[in-house]
């Protein structure tokens, strides 16, 4: 919040109540460009993709992760953008900050636009120090998790799968235990001899929310998956270690950059002190973790050598330090697609110079794709031919296993059981009931509009359904309406979906699947990466608590509005052509598509082995 002085009078202002649904589009672009650009920037007279790397592989495929993921680089776009449409409007003679942070950025801001600034500048960022002591308990819990088992047996082919055990469910010691990709491992599992599939399990057990430091030291007990530190003791950690004792070097070089240090400047303001932050992170932090990694990953491989690697995480930290050791040793990686390809998400984006190998380290041969990735549909393959420059040969279309099963279950559900589920959420027999599915960081900002509209709306039952990787405690601010119940992150989905009239998302991939069950959704916090959704008249969109309001009821209670979205909704997935469960080929579906085409990976370096 920000107090205005025109001259004519003052006033308390919220900064974002500036930023239009364009605006803040342009902040993503915007800074998609800046963050990408940083690849060319000199770091000790090389460019910054070259200078870093780990057995001759760049590390700015982790760089540019950190800084998407932390978000700083968007919120100052978002920020400056909002605060440009503010003067362009008001005119302000001073501003200061009242209330939330951005202290440093307003008051540079105000600098550049020869605006008084009243009051502190200070963000309160972490110290160096501090941000060092973080990255010192990641490497002490990393090397007291060696202690917890003894290593992991040796073994020759088959199949490796690696997953995320805080997604590994406990009741089940097969691959039907993960919750992502379970279909297709159960499916691969049928077509392979016992114990021809390997399960390897990458990070905490637990959400970070959840996590304590003595969890790294605790019995892993998580039946079928195998911790990976068990593939990789310490002395597998050599150039882990290296990196760790650069760490500071590379902080300074970085900071050093003169390049990077104007590159800052943006918008004519200067925002070196949040960048630098930055830098320190992804020296201090990412690239520890993740030359760490690389080492597991490669660890890993080196002692089951697989015959195929599988995972759904390949575009993240963990995905691609496993795809460079998967192509240092020439071994195939499939991956997965586990959920909706966002169009901002830089994950999936690259620029073609980053599909080729460098030009100044010729070791690098460039982004670590996987071999072959499996997609949904053909909206994802086609986003990752465009903008992520994916070549056609590495990409197909194998269909949603996750959302077969998801209809299968709705399907069996009796109406007698779906009246026990509304009962359990908290929905009376008149009463519809809406399920708000979401990531709380990502809808956080919008919670509070959402609870006064569903406030004012005593006839309807809201019921969150908190994601995996949360706890339901997050939403402790929401529950103070009546009508709101949270439920358990571990609710079934489908027995929800099964129940309600209408599901509320931001950016969650529930929205695609409520298509195939001929749910109306209504997406909150936009722009956001369901926005073409909503443009294409398939779902419908809210900003405000009278939007969100207006919307529900028409969702609800409108018979018309939800016919015109179904009939959007089968132009939309006539064109993309989705291969799930309206497809009917006799293969057996999705499942089985996707692990006919991974063995396939598999027999192929066989007989090219046999061949050499």
């Amino acid at each position: 919040m920000l107090r205005i002085d025109t001259g004519a009078r003052a006033r308390v202002v919220d900064l974002f109540s500036y930023l239009t649904p364009d605006l803040d589009e342009q902040a993503h672009h915007e800074s998609y460009a800046w963050i990408k650009a940083l690849r060319h920037m000199r770091v000790d007279d090389v460019p910054l993709r070259s200078r870093f790397t780990c057995r001759g592989d760049s590390l700015w495929w982790f760089a540019e992760l950190y800084l998407h993921k932390e978000q700083v680089v968007v919120d100052l776009m978002r920020t400056i953008g909002a605060f440009d449409a503010l003067v362009a409007r008001e005119r302000p003679l001073t501003v200061a900050v009242t209330a939330g942070r951005g202290g440093r950025i307003v008051s540079e801001l105000c600098r550049a636009r020869q605006i008084r600034f009243i009051g502190a500048s200070g963000d309160g960022f972490e110290s160096i120090a501090r941000l060092d002591l973080r990255a010192a308990a990641l490497a002490a819990g990393a090397f007291l998790s060696r202690l917890r088992a003894p290593s992991a047996p040796r073994s020759t082919g088959g199949v490796a799968a690696f997953v995320h055990r805080a997604f590994w469910r406990t009741d089940a010691g097969d691959g039907s235990a993960e919750a992502y990709i379970g279909p297709v491992l159960r499916e691969i599992e049928a077509r392979v001899a016992s114990g021809a599939v390997h399960y390897v399990g990458v990070g905490p057990r637990t959400n970070f929310r959840a996590r304590r430091w003595w969890h790294a030291v605790a019995a892993d007990r998580a039946p079928g998956v195998v911790a990976i530190e068990r593939y990789a003791p310490a002395r597998a950690l050599g150039s882990a270690r290296a990196i760790w004792h650069e760490r500071h070097r590379i902080r300074r070089a970085l900071s050093g950059s003169a390049e990077i240090r104007a590159h800052a400047v943006i918008r004519g303001c200067d925002c070196w002190p949040i960048i630098r932050h930055q830098l320190a992170g992804i020296a201090l932090l990412q690239f520890p973790w993740s030359v760490r990694a690389m080492d597991e990953a490669g660890a890993a491989l080196d002692t089951l050598v697989p015959d195929v690697a599988v995972t759904y995480a390949e575009a993240g930290g963990w995905g691609r330090a496993l795809a460079l050791e998967c192509r240092r040793r020439d071994i195939p990686l499939a991956g997965l697609q586990h959920g909706f390809i966002y169009r901002h998400w830089l994950n999936y984006r690259h620029e073609p110079d980053e599909m080729q190998p460098d030009a100044v380290n010729g070791k690098d041969r460039g982004f670590p794709r996987p071999t072959l990735t499996l997609l949904f549909d053909e909206y994802a393959a086609r986003h990752l031919r465009t903008a992520g420059r994916f070549p056609g040969d590495a990409l197909t279309v194998t269909g949603s296993a996750r959302l077969e099963e998801l209809v299968s279950s709705v399907g069996r559900l009796t109406a007698a059981r779906i009246d026990e589920i509304r009962t359990a959420a908290g929905a009376s027999h008149d009463r519809p009931l809406v399920v708000l599915a979401t990531k709380h960081r990502e809808a956080v900002r919008v919670l509070p509009d959402l609870a006064a509209a569903i406030r004012s709306m005593p006839d309807v039952q809201l019921a969150i359904k908190p994601h995996p990787a949360e706890t339901a405690a997050a939403y402790d601010e929401v529950t103070s309406a009546p009508n709101v119940k949270v439920l358990s992150p571990t609710a079934p989905l489908a027995d929800l979906l099964a129940a309600a009239s209408a599901l509320i998302t931001v950016n969650s991939t529930v929205a695609i699947d409520a298509l195939a069950l001929g749910l109306p959704s209504l997406v909150i916090g936009l722009p956001n990466n369901l926005t073409p959704f909503v443009d294409a008249g398939t779902m419908a969109g809210a900003r405000t608590t009278d939007e969100m309001r207006a919307s529900l009821r028409r969702l609800l209670y409108d018979q018309e509005f939800r016919r015109q979205l179904a009939r959007a909704t089968e132009r939309f997935v006539a064109e993309f052509r989705p291969a799930g469960p309206s497809v009917s080929d006799g293969d057996g579906g999705a499942a089985a598509r996707a692990a006919a085409t991974v063995l396939a990976l598999a027999d192929a370096r066989r007989s090219s082995r046999r061949t050499r």
